[in-house]
Order: structure tokens, then sequence, then C-alpha cells
């Protein structure tokens, strides 16, 4: 058994009546019906681990063999936006440049005024800027000293092209929405950030004790070009599924 079906195993345990939403017929054909389950059995999970009050409103899925994030609005459930999504160049998985899999809880999110793509929202990379949300470890995570944290320094952001060669390239080249191409996050293509805001600031939890602002971003901060939201209670549900799509040019995405 791997790790991510092992994970959703785990997820699945003890959960013993069927989810109360009723997904649309369009979430169910582009989402999966089997992926509806396990997100409903996911925020289950979470309820069982003491979060009783759990309720997303939202539900980010990212596929990436689709290279795409759907938002679902879980209480009607819809898909209200579907964008590109870039994911890690080396697939799925907690290695280098990898997506993880399984449910997620939200983080702390951070978006710069207007969801400027230029300003930098991340807490060591330039070129994270934009938008930054974490992605944790949920309370149902097998192992207590990793929940609460980011999974392998990924996070939901987008990114500014003119911080480095290779972040120019992914934008020349529009790699974003075609191939796997980061080093891990998933990444919105830059016109479709302000789609995420609304959505974002709605499902914020608690950032990840460990992740805090360098000086920079604390500047950033207090200068009022970077707003932090933060909730006491868990964030929105995050569900990464699916396998990577082929690279049909070995020259894309490195």
């Amino acid at each position: 058994m791997n790790l991510r079906l092992l994970f959703l195993a785990v997820l699945l345990a003890g959960v013993t009546h069927a989810p109360a939403v009723t997904y649309s017929k369009r979430a169910q054909a582009t989402i999966g019906s089997d992926t509806l389950q396990q997100i409903e059995a996911g925020i289950q999970a979470q309820q069982t681990a003491g979060h009783r009050t759990y309720n997303p409103a939202y539900v980010f899925v990212v596929d990436p063999k689709t290279q795409r994030m759907h938002v679902l609005a879980r209480r009607k459930g819809n898909i209200v936006t579907t964008l590109r999504c870039g994911t890690g160049k080396n697939g799925l998985g907690f290695g280098d440049a990898q997506t993880p899999t399984g449910f997620f809880t939200m983080g702390g999110v951070r978006i710069a005024k207007n969801g400027d793509t230029s300003i930098q929202t991340g807490d060591t990379k330039k070129g994270v800027s934009g938008i930054y949300a974490e992605i944790l470890y949920p309370p149902s995570f097998p192992d207590p000293e990793l929940r609460g944290q980011v999974p392998n320094g990924v996070v939901i952001h987008s990114y500014n092209p003119k911080a480095s060669p290779m972040l120019r390239e992914r934008r020349s080249k529009r790699l974003v929405g075609r191939v796997p191409c980061t080093t891990g996050c998933p990444v919105p293509m830059i016109e479709d950030v302000k789609k995420l805001l609304p959505y974002l600031k709605g499902s914020a939890g608690r950032f990840d004790a460990d992740a805090r602002p360098n000086a920079t971003l604390q500047r950033l901060i207090k200068q009022g070009k970077v707003k932090q939201y933060t909730r006491d209670q868990l964030g929105a549900g995050i569900f990464i599924m699916g396998e990577p799509a082929k690279e049909k040019n070995p020259d894309l995405g490195k």
C-alpha cells in the first residue's frame, strides 16, 4: 500500500455515515464521485479528531493530471471556478519538487495589495508573491508531530516572473496549466490570481507556527502592502488528487 492509499485509509477509518452534501452532476463528472467521497471522509475525520464545528465552505481540489485547480462551493455542491494550476515537476509525493497527495486543511493566508503578483508574500523566496496560502497536515494526520505544519514547504502561491530566469521561462513558455513545472507548490496562472482572492480570504485558518515572516515580509506587512488572513479554527479543505500530466517536451518544466 503506497503512502497516498495509506493516508486515505486513515481518513476513512471511523466514518460510519454517508456524507450529507449533495454534489452537482458537473462536480461529480469533473472531480469524480470517489474523490468527493474522500473529501467528505477527510472533513468527517477532522470532526472525529475533535474539531466538531469544522464545515468548510470551500474545498480546493488540485488535479495534477489536468493541471487544474477546482474551487468547490461544498455546501451547494457546485464548482465555482476552475483555474490552470502548475504542480510539481517530479510528480506526486513528499520528495524534492513533488506535490503531496491527500487531504489538508488551510493555514494562514497572505495576499498582496490587490493581489499584485510583484509583491513578495512568501517567507524566503522572492519569487513567491501575490498570494500565499498554507496547506497544513490536518489534526487527523497519524504523526502528531506533523499536525498543523506545512508539508514539505508546499503552499498555494503565485509568482513574480521577474524574480529569476526559471520563473521568466515558466511565464514565457506558459507552462502553468500545460505541464508539471513547479518545485511542488500548486501555482495558478498570474492572470487567474484575482479569481482566487475571495475564496482564499474566506478559507484561512492558522499559520504554521514554525513559518514566521522574515524581516522583508514583516516590513511589507507593516507597510500595508501585504495583508494576513487568519482564523482560530481550521481553514478550508485542500485535496490533491490524480496523476501528474506527462511532459511531451523534455525541455519543459526543468
